[in-house]
Formats: C-alpha cells, sequence, structure tokens
C-alpha cells in the first residue's frame, strides 16, 4: 500500500498587496453548523507554547477580538513534549477545548477516537478555498486517513542543513549540495583538539524522524511503503544508516548520544560545531546566536542528483467535536489563514505559509532557509515522501519505541542491519492493524 502523496508548493509569481483579513463579514457556513458564528467563547490550545510563539498568537487574536467583539478567545499555551497526553486526558475528562493546534505525528489517534469534525464542508463553503496550497492540504488529509480534512494547516516546517557560513568560508568549502560532500565537510571541519565537531547527531529526544528524513533523502527511496510492506530496512537503507552513526563520537560531539534540539542548536549557536540538521523552525535561534554567519540550504542530494524530501510534521487547527461553537471556531480559523495573518505569523518564524499569497511578502526574500525551502520544493525534480502519520501508532513507534534502539546503534550496541529490521517489522504490524481496522 503506497500512501505517499507528491506534494509541491507552488510559488506565487505575481506582486500582491497584503492587506488587512478583517473576519468581521458573514462567514459562509455548511448547514447543521453549531451555533452563532459571531458570538462565542471560545477556548483556544496551542500546542507549541513558548516566548518565541506565544504572543504571536495573543497579537493575531487580539486582531481577531477587534473585528469580532462578539467572540472571545481563551488562549491556553501547552508545552509541546506534554500537549499531546494533555489533549488526550482532555477528551478523557470531558474538557477538551473547542479548538487547538495538532501536529500531524498525533492527529490520526484524535480521529480514530472520533474526537475532531472534518473541515471538508467549512473549507468548500470558505471564499479562501482556492487560496490554500492543495498539495499541503492532500497531505493533511493523508494524516488523518486519506478520506477527510481533519486539519487546516498553516504552515510547512521543512528539514534544514543549517551550517557555519564563516567556517566553511575560512575552509574554502562550498556548503554541501550532496551526501558525499556532507561527509566529506563534515570530516574536514572536525578538530577535536580545538573543541570543533563537524556536525552534531541527534541522539536522544526527537531523534529518529530527523532520521529519517535523512534515510530518504540519501537513498531516494520514495516512499515508506511499497507493495504493503515497509522499505525502512532495504541494503541501501541500512547503508545509509550505517554511514550517519558512524560519524558519532568522529566528527560529533560524545555527549549527542542524549542530545536532543536543546543541546544541539546551543552546540551550533555556540561555536561547536559546523553543521546540524533541523527544520526552518530554528531561525530565530540561529539568528539570536549567529546573526548571518548560520547558513542554510535543502537537504542534500543522493549520489544519483534526486533531492528527496520527507514533510515535516506540521500543525493544524482543528475544531474538536465537542464544542457548541463550530462557527465561531471556523470563523476564527479562517482568519488565522488568511493572507494577512499568515504572512505575520510565518515571517516571524521563518517558515512557510500554506496561503500561497501571503509567501509574497517581501520579508520572506531575505530569509536564506525559506527561499531554499521554496526552492527545492518547486524544482520539479525533487520528490516528497509522506510519512504514515495516518497510522495511530507512528507517532509512539517513532517517539518511543526505536529512541532506545538508535542510541544503540550510535554506541555500537546494535546494528543498523538489526535497527533497520525492527523498524521495518514494527511498521508492518501497524500496517496491519490499519488496514485490519479499514477492512471493518
Amino acid at each position: 500500500m503506497n500512501r505517499r502523496t507528491l506534494l509541491r508548493s507552488t510559488l506565487v509569481g505575481a506582486a500582491a498587496t497584503l492587506v488587512l483579513a478583517s473576519c468581521s463579514s458573514e462567514t459562509s457556513l455548511p448547514d447543521g453548523t453549531l451555533g452563532d458564528p459571531n458570538n462565542a467563547q471560545l477556548t483556544f490550545w496551542d500546542n507549541n507554547a513558548g516566548p518565541d510563539r506565544t504572543p504571536l498568537y495573543e497579537e493575531l487574536i487580539r486582531r481577531f477580538e477587534a473585528a469580532n467583539p462578539g467572540i472571545d478567545i481563551q488562549y491556553v499555551g501547552l508545552p509541546s513534549d506534554s500537549a499531546q497526553q494533555k489533549y488526550q486526558t482532555a477528551l478523557a475528562g470531558g474538557s477538551a477545548p473547542d479548538l487547538g493546534i495538532v501536529s500531524t505525528a498525533y492527529l490520526a489517534p484524535l480521529v480514530a477516537q472520533d474526537a475532531v469534525i472534518s473541515l471538508d464542508d467549512f473549507m468548500a463553503a470558505s471564499p479562501q478555498r482556492d487560496e490554500y496550497d492543495a498539495g499541503i492540504l492532500e497531505s493533511a488529509r493523508e494524516s488523518g486517513g486519506g478520506e477527510h480534512l481533519f486539519g487546516l494547516p498553516y504552515t510547512s516546517n521543512n528539514a534544514t542543513l543549517w551550517y557555519r557560513a564563516d567556517w566553511f568560508a575560512e575552509a574554502g568549502i562550498e556548503p554541501p549540495d550532496t551526501y558525499d560532500e556532507f561527509f566529506e565537510a563534515a570530516k574536514d571541519l572536525t578538530d577535536k583538539d580545538d573543541g570543533r565537531y563537524g556536525f552534531t547527531i541527534r541522539g536522544g529526544a526527537g531523534s529518529i524522524y530527523p532520521l529519517l528524513q535523512y534515510m530518504f533523502a540519501s537513498t531516494g527511496i520514495e516512499s515508506v511503503f511499497e507493495d504493503g510492506e515497509s522499505t525502512l530496512n532495504r541494503p541501501e537503507m541500512v547503508d545509509a544508516i550505517e554511514r550517519f552513526a558512524a560519524l558519532y563520537d568522529v566528527a560529533t560531539p560524545t555527549a549527542d548520544v542524549n542530545n536532543g534540539f536543546p543541546q544541539m542548536v546551543a552546540s551550533f549557536g555556540g561555536g561547536s560545531v559546523a553543521m546540524m540538521q533541523h527544520n526552518l523552525g530554528s531561525l530565530s535561534n540561529h539568528e539570536k546566536a549567529l546573526g548571518d554567519k548560520a547558513g542554510a540550504v535543502a537537504l542534500p542530494r543522493n549520489e544519483d542528483g534526486k533531492r528527496t524530501v520527507m514533510t515535516d510534521p506540521f500543525p493544524s487547527y482543528t475544531v474538536f467535536k465537542s464544542s457548541k461553537h463550530q462557527a465561531a471556531a471556523w470563523k476564527f480559523l479562517e482568519f488565522m489563514t488568511s493572507q494577512e495573518s499568515q504572512a505575520y505569523w510565518n515571517e516571524r518564524v521563518g517558515q512557510i505559509p500554506v496561503n500561497k499569497a501571503a509567501r509574497t511578502a517581501p520579508e520572506f526574500e531575505s530569509m536564506p532557509s525559506v527561499q531554499a525551502a521554496l526552492a527545492a520544493l518547486d524544482d520539479p525534480k525533487t520528490v516528497l515522501v509522506t510519512p504514515p502519520d495516518y497510522l495511530p501508532d507512528f507517532g509512539k513507534i517513532v517517539q518511543v519505541q526505536m529512541l532506545g534502539q538508535w542510541q544503540k546503534v550510535l554506541i555500537g550496541q546494535l546494528s543498523a542491519q538489526d535497527f533497520a529490521d525492527d523498524f521495518a517489522e514494527k511498521l508492518d504490524r501497524s500496517m496491519a492493524k490499519y488496514v485490519a481496522r479499514q477492512g471493518k
């Protein structure tokens, strides 16, 4: 079973003038929508609250409430590492919010629980329906099971190779465009006596997803499943894992086996590593620490010259089935995904708007990371791989079950072949359960 969607983001070539998107006008709604679209008190949960992003939501909420005085938005910020559990706890206790931000990595379990509503009818009635990137919406549908749109994406956050532009310039090395160049640069820029390393490899929390992105990028394999079986233990995948793991403690810090994002970004910004793989969302961290010394390129091409990109989990707005104010909730979501709101939010976090017209904002032209991601997506030779987020236990496999196994690979206690076989077997079992449930 091949669940891959070839997601192709379309750049908007014509200039557009950003105007304030006011949602005080009437919103087109499907028949039978619950609640008054102009009067409600809504509880809105953010799954990744923090000092960089919470103020952005607060500002957009202020704008929305000013245009819609009958609607009050109660913002609740959740830590990203506990957001999924908090949603589940709220559902079990009958206290789910009206709407919230949910990652595609854990959207499928909410769909399986019948906890969120389909947004297809709302989208069909919306005057903004043609402004959204159709490919990203299709990927969102796949994340929820393939048939309906249960989450409305508002940003695309592609995997990126960040590099120390000043170190590369000093060494006379161009940023890597192929994986051979990447491994050579990691070796050449390592000087352990000087406390410098060519790369920081993620071994701690959150390490499996970027490992998968590397595996598909370096091999050029185009799907997680082919003919109903996982591709993760193919010989070329095993070779890729071995080559990547061999960087550990040679061209990377020893502490990387336990390091997650905070430690990686500290090493990169603190001047001890030359390259790190992370998505576009870390732009603000690098700008604060390094300014223009931080460069960015898309993940390198494989040996065949092909660029293969596994899409990053992206956040989506969802409306919970228990909400009695679904009309007002959709009105808020239309505002949050309007051209003005999309440009405001994505400019400030350095990510790609889902609203295509918002991409013409001039601020994006000065962001090399965003331009590199857009150029890769716009390249007709780029192949995009959609992860199987529709599998209800995919998140647990990636976030929990394979983490310790990857650490064993890094320290030489588990072979790449055994790791890949275990990973593939878990995904095959998950797919078999999913197919059986679909047949009921």
